[in-house]
């Protein structure tokens, strides 16, 4: 076997023959109960010389490379796959225990041909026999009859150290995964086969796309290690033996394929599951999802802060009026190494529940963790990841089953794989979006699950899984917003850890990311940071990505940017996309689901009066009785989950519950909005005292002065300005621009359009000129700004 083409994985010239070893042809085949096999080459004359010069045929087909049971045992790197020099040096190992045909034709003579068959005949039929141990290796117990099990011994030394933010990895990979399990495997398969079934299996292969132009690659590789080398040094391991098993059932050999898959039963799965994650989780859809609106999930993403859970509240209470500094207290962790052990932790971290609040980026974190260990760079202890989303989990086949059948109805590519209940194997399942779990999660009253085979309900399946009867030997990951992370007892969770949103320097990272012009990207960073209010609520990984997407097309104008940004038309929006997601979420994405439904305005309204109440009593909080007196329910906020956060829970009763906004000003925005749309259109001036109203005219198409101008005097005649946010959204609201956003929603389509705004500039003009505290001086500036900026709306 000369000019054979270069190998990635190292020299390994299977033709190479040492005279030294001739006495192997001494020893009798060896008798042992050793676990390690290895490969090795028939080197009876009967077969390399004696048949050929009988029937002119060669025999190899026949006997081939066969695994034979050895007592030399060898040291196996730590961590092969990840190391290119461990992988050379296992495959120049079995390239040198390979020996060829070639090799034994030219050393022997036909004097010795007699000799040496009279001797070693008694071998080969020991040899052949060999031959036949994967065959017999099929009839495993029932608990193994999905795999075939080949032993080999594990590294004795611990692990390295991994590099720092690589994710878990705190043991060696499962020897089934490695380099040698798999090249073994496939060499196997393919030395029994006929020269001519070579020939047809290479014709099968360069059907494929990676083989079809580059065909004479394979052309001549007739020896089934060069084959199966240049496979993987082509495709890589996975497809490489994903591609040999289904080029042997294409060639007929669906016994060979069969054992082939037993055999690497782990690896093919892991290849698969890669292949269906890299479909279902590459993009990403910012905001809703929209055809073609897509982005991959690597060229926009980036890792909002993530921190073990302490007595911290999750909203950030800042506001351009109330700077408070929004510092990390906590530990800061990657999503990736939320498995990691501290120093001080004294058992292993099998369940993680991570929370945050609404449009914090839990479910984008999730995919992106996903998309690393599929592209091997994080996590890669895992040898298999099972994404199991809240919102799917109803979707299972009625009646009981088993957890092994129930994954199997979620990944097709996960059919009969006892081997998941093995303490070796180290499977990660993501339970995403408990809050659009249906099942009622009764870890009280359920019954226990301690296989995965047994029948049960899915409910008994989760609870079992999440408790640790089920699979023990997994990782639980759970995601939720605050409002449902109680239903998971705590005693049951390892370890909490919340996402935080992006800091400043995320910010500027996601910017300048997202859009392939970095020029652009820092205009439009630095335009946000204009309006202090922008800059603050960024944080929210959501509202970063509306503020990207509308400032990009806004400066298509080379005009635009010359003012400081108006925030009305974000608040705006932002209500309108949080309460269709939440649509999503609990009604689904037909077009009727998706319909504005006449409860979801009046909600809007009510949340709206009742933030109202709040910012007149001077609160950021509020419980089930404010609910109440606004005439909603607790079932109301739950399913619309996406503008309000649960923070404090002191007793079942959720009378005792707090919430909050996500974050001050969207409570600021909402009391705005309620004033606004009761006074267009009601008709109804909520400044003007109940007794005083029937004084009033209640017709829609009043002149908007008399809403602003006791609403601008309250604001000036606050010390504190907790008004200052409130009137500028509300004065915001009425222009053309911004007042669009409402319509359809909380206006009518053809609603008439504003009257006086001419008089609420000269009004607020006026006010600048008397001697007022010049905190309230600039709040007047900026309304002046959202004014100016809703006008047109340019590129919005």
């Amino acid at each position: 076997m000369t000019g054979r083409p270069p190998s990635s994985y190292g020299s390994m010239h299977s033709d190479d023959y040492d005279e030294d070893d001739d006495d192997d042809f001494k020893e009798p085949p060896l008798k042992q109960t050793e676990t390690r096999l290895r490969l090795y080459r028939s080197e009876s004359p009967e077969t390399a010389i004696t048949e050929r010069t009988q029937t002119h045929q060669s025999s190899i087909y026949q006997d081939g490379l066969f695994l034979r049971p050895q007592s030399i045992t060898h040291k196996e790197e730590a961590f092969p796959a990840r190391h290119e020099e461990s992988m050379s040096l296992e495959q120049s190992e079995l390239q040198s225990e390979v020996r060829t045909e070639r090799a034994i034709n030219e050393e022997l003579n036909d004097r010795d041909v007699e000799e040496l068959h009279e001797r070693d005949l008694p071998e080969q039929q020991d040899e052949s026999a060999a031959m036949e141990v994967p065959e017999e290796r099929t009839e495993e117990p029932v608990y193994d009859y999905d795999e075939i099990v080949l032993h080999f011994d594990e590294p004795k030394e611990p692990p390295p150290c991994p590099p720092a933010g690589s994710g878990l990895q705190f043991r060696h990979p499962h020897s089934s995964l490695t380099l040698r399990h798999v090249l073994t495997a496939m060499v196997n398969s393919l030395s029994r086969l006929h020269p001519s079934d070579i020939s047809y299996y290479k014709r099968s292969l360069s059907s494929h796309c990676r083989f079809r132009k580059n065909y004479p690659m394979i052309a001549d590789l007739n020896d089934p290690l060069d084959l199966a080398d240049k496979m993987i040094e082509v495709c890589g391991l996975g497809e490489a033996l994903y591609l040999t098993v289904r080029n042997l059932q294409n060639i007929g050999k669906d016994d060979m394929a069969k054992i082939l898959r037993k055999t690497c039963r782990r690896a093919l799965l892991g290849y698969d599951l890669k292949i269906a994650h890299d479909r279902r989780y590459y993009s990403l859809y910012e905001g809703r999802c929209r055809p073609g609106q897509q982005r991959y999930i690597s060229d926009v993403f980036v890792e909002p802060v993530t921190v073990i859970k302490g007595n911290r509240e999750p909203i950030n209470p800042e506001n351009e009026v109330r700077r408070i500094p929004y510092t990390i207290q906590e530990t800061v962790i990657r999503a990736a190494d939320i498995f990691c052990p501290l120093p001080n932790d004294t058992k292993p971290i099998r369940t993680v529940m991570m929370t945050g609040i609404p449009a914090c980026g839990l479910t984008v974190a999730v995919n992106k963790v996903i998309i690393d260990w599929m592209e091997g760079k994080t996590n890669q202890d895992f040898q298999f990841v099972f994404p199991l989303p809240a919102k799917e989990l109803h979707l299972a086949k009625g009646g009981d089953l088993s957890f092994l059948e129930t994954l199997s109805s979620y990944f097709a590519e996960a059919e009969d794989i006892g081997f998941i209940e093995k303490e070796d194997c180290l499977s990660l399942f993501i339970i995403d979006a408990l809050e659009l779990c249906r099942h009622k999660l009764d870890f009280e009253n359920n019954e226990i699950v301690t296989s995965a085979r047994k029948k049960a309900p899915l409910d008994a399946l989760l609870t079992s899984l999440i408790k640790g009867t089920l699979l023990p030997n997994a990782r639980v990951w759970i995601t939720s917003h605050v409002t449902a992370a109680y239903r998971i007892p705590p005693n049951l969770i390892d370890r909490f850890v919340e996402l935080r949103g992006f800091t400043d320097d995320k910010k500027e990272e996601y910017f300048t990311k997202r859009t392939t012009d970095p020029e652009l990207g820092r205009k439009v960073f630095n335009h946000m940071k204009r309006s202090k209010a922008l800059e603050i609520i960024c944080h929210l990984p959501l509202f970063s990505w509306m503020v990207a997407f509308i400032f990009e097309r806004a400066f298509r104008d080379p005009d635009y940017g010359k003012h400081p940004p108006g925030i009305t038309a974000f608040y705006s929006q932002y209500i309108v996309v949080q309460m269709n997601r939440s649509f999503e979420k609990y009604r689904g994405c037909s077009v009727e689901a998706q319909k504005w439904r006449d409860e979801d305005k009046a909600f809007i309204e009510m949340m709206g009066k009742m933030a109202y109440r709040m910012i007149l009593e001077g609160r950021d909080w509020f419980t089930v009785e404010d609910l109440t007196s606004v005439n909603l329910t607790y079932e109301d906020l739950r399913s619309r989950d996406e503008l309000t956060t649960e923070v404090k829970r002191a007793s079942e009763d959720n009378r005792t519950w707090t919430f909050k906004f996500v974050h001050v000003t969207i409570q600021e925005y909402m009391a705005a909005m309620y004033v606004y749309v009761a006074f267009r259109k009601h008709g109804k001036n909520v400044f003007i005292s109940s007794q005083m109203s029937w004084l009033q005219s209640s017709s829609k198409d009043r002149a908007v002065i008399e809403m602003y101008r006791p609403a601008i005097d309250r604001m000036l005649a606050s010390p504190t300005g907790h008004l200052d946010m409130f009137v500028r959204f509300l004065i915001g609201l009425v222009t053309p621009g911004t007042e669009d956003n409402l319509r359809g929603y909380l206006l009518n389509h053809y609603h008439p359009k504003a009257k006086g705004t001419e008089e609420v500039v000269k009004y607020i003009n006026k006010k600048m000129k008397d001697n007022i505290h010049p905190d309230r001086h600039r709040n007047l500036e900026l309304c002046l700004v959202e004014l100016e900026e809703g006008k047109d709306e340019k590129g919005r």
